[in-house]
């Protein structure tokens, strides 16, 4: 998985319609490192091989306890996902 050009680790992704029936779509990582800008393109290969991507906006992020840091971080995409 990639955001704007920056590797991440994979990431967990939810896909759903809003009340006006507009595609939505919201992806999770787990890193060490938070993405270093606020939008850009998330991108990356599923399981089956086939690749999305869209654009994302950093929706929130929040860092964990503890010596090893890890941050949660939360993108928000609108509209439908390429590749699906």
């Amino acid at each position: 998985m990639t955001f704007a050009g920056a590797p991440l680790p994979s990431a967990t992704v939810d896909c759903w319609e809003d009340t006006r029936g507009e595609p939505q779509w919201q992806a999770r990582v787990l890193t060490r490192t938070g993405p270093m800008a606020e939008s850009g393109e998330l991108s990356g290969r599923l399981a089956d091989g086939r690749v999305l991507s869209g654009p994302a906006l950093v929706a929130d992020q929040q860092v964990g306890p503890g010596s090893r840091r890890e941050t949660l971080v939360v993108f928000h995409g609108s509209g439908a996902l390429r590749g699906l």
